[in-house]
């Protein structure tokens, strides 16, 4: 009785468990927007709108994405990221998390492979899926007389955040997976394994 009891109860949370995490998720980002913006609203209007971050932002990427498309506003984001650039701590920042965006979401750098790979990594026998950016500095390579490559290697939900390592690279196998294959597996926590 307790068995059958306890099968249906792990049945119901895994089933459970991807909207959990979606909820909780959509929570995070929800209490992130208005907490952010709607303090502004609330300054302006006296008065506190829940929901009025997320619409903020919505707006404000239908309204990027429309004027991005036209020349006058390619000019004016291209003039806004100069701005950005010249900004000291504020650029090192912008530029990260930039290009980042770039080579897994937007795949506009064609230079960088973002080939799938596994490194050992927290440690020997632990590995982790990471996406080789790149070749490792010029200065350590030449010091340790090997080959060595950057990799970038995800955080588990959300992987435009995470890390990059420089490993040698013979101790990396790259793997016959997709970009958007390997995301969905590191979005999900591996239980999308493929």
């Amino acid at each position: 009785m307790l068995k059958t009891l306890g099968k249906i109860f792990i049945s119901g949370f895994f089933t459970l468990l991807p909207v959990i995490i979606t909820i909780w998720i959509l929570t995070v980002l929800f209490s992130f927007a208005d907490g952010i913006l709607g303090s502004y609203v609330k300054e302006l209007t006296g008065r506190s709108i829940p929901g009025i971050g997320i619409i903020i932002i919505l707006v404000a990427s239908f309204l990027v994405g429309l004027i991005s498309n036209y020349f006058l506003g390619k000019e004016f984001i291209h003039l806004s990221e100069e701005i950005l650039n010249k900004l000291p701590i504020v650029n090192t920042i912008y530029a990260s998390v930039k290009k980042v965006n770039e080579v897994l979401f937007l795949q506009k750098d064609k230079t960088i492979t973002k080939r799938v790979c596994a490194v050992e990594y927290p440690r020997k026998g632990i590995w982790s899926l990471g996406f080789a950016t790149g070749l490792g500095p010029s200065e350590l390579s030449k010091k340790k007389r090997s080959k060595f490559t950057n990799v970038f290697i995800p955080n588990t939900p959300a992987p435009a955040t995470g890390f990059t390592i420089v490993v040698p690279t013979k101790d990396i196998i790259f793997l016959n997976m997709s970009v958007e294959e390997a995301l969905q597996l590191i979005i999900s926590g591996g239980a999308m394994s493929l």
